[in-house]
């Protein structure tokens, strides 16, 4: 069972600072700091992440195929898919569950299963922006629902937190993709708007989806 935390509590702490009396600024107030206090229950942090992944009954949860891939180190963190899978399908209510196949497959077109994978702005295993890790943190934001807190873009080489953040990510735009499709969306159309390739015709985004597919296939083929 996953640790139990405590319903959601956001409170933010404003601080005024007087300034020259202004047109602009007519009160001689302005906010110059907002900071998060503590949001119990609706965020992870670094520590947050270790203690959640090591308090998890792994054994209850359903884990990705193995040895299908035929790529270096491919099942080296099948645990770290299967854990935070399971988290984020039950933290987020999902009523069409994230598929641990789906996750790994994503993993392998992404970086091959390397941890330390960089590509201009992408970063580790799950391959996440520095824009998107940005979006992930941000309270008032599009993921405000559950946030991440103080991780750096050096954090995301480290393979626990990566699957973490990739998956939460994940979950965002597989439900992105259901409004759009006004349906629940298929793993194809979910993995095509996480990669930002939704509708696009060129030859790279049709090479990028043969490359997940493959994967994919190789895990669903029991």
């Amino acid at each position: 069972m996953p640790i139990k935390t405590k319903s959601k509590t956001v409170v933010v702490k404003e601080h005024l600072r007087r300034v020259k009396v202004s047109k602009k600024n007519p009160s001689g107030q302005t906010i110059v700091d907002r900071h998060l206090r503590h949001i119990d229950g609706q965020y992870l942090d670094y520590n947050l992440i270790e203690e959640t992944y090591k308090g998890y009954e792994k054994k209850k949860v359903a884990q990705p195929g193995k040895e299908k891939l035929l790529l270096p180190d491919e099942d080296k963190f099948d645990d770290y898919i299967a854990v935070w899978t399971d988290y984020f399908n039950k933290k987020l209510n999902l009523k069409s569950p994230i598929d641990p196949d789906m996750v790994k497959a994503l993993i392998a077109s992404e970086s091959t299963f390397n941890p330390t994978a960089v590509n201009k702005e992408a970063t580790g295993l799950t391959q996440v922006t520095v824009d998107t890790l940005e979006i992930l943190q941000d309270l008032e934001g599009e993921v405000k629902e559950f946030v991440f807190k103080d991780i750096k873009k050096k954090d995301l080489k480290e393979p626990n937190v990566s699957v973490a953040v990739g998956v939460r990510w994940l979950a965002y735009k597989k439900q992105y993709a259901n409004k759009i499709f006004k349906r629940d969306a298929i793993s194809d159309e979910i993995i095509q708007v996480y990669k930002g390739i939704l509708n696009d015709k060129s030859k790279k985004a049709k090479s990028i989806m043969e490359k997940y597919r493959e994967f994919y296939g190789k895990l669903k083929n029991k």
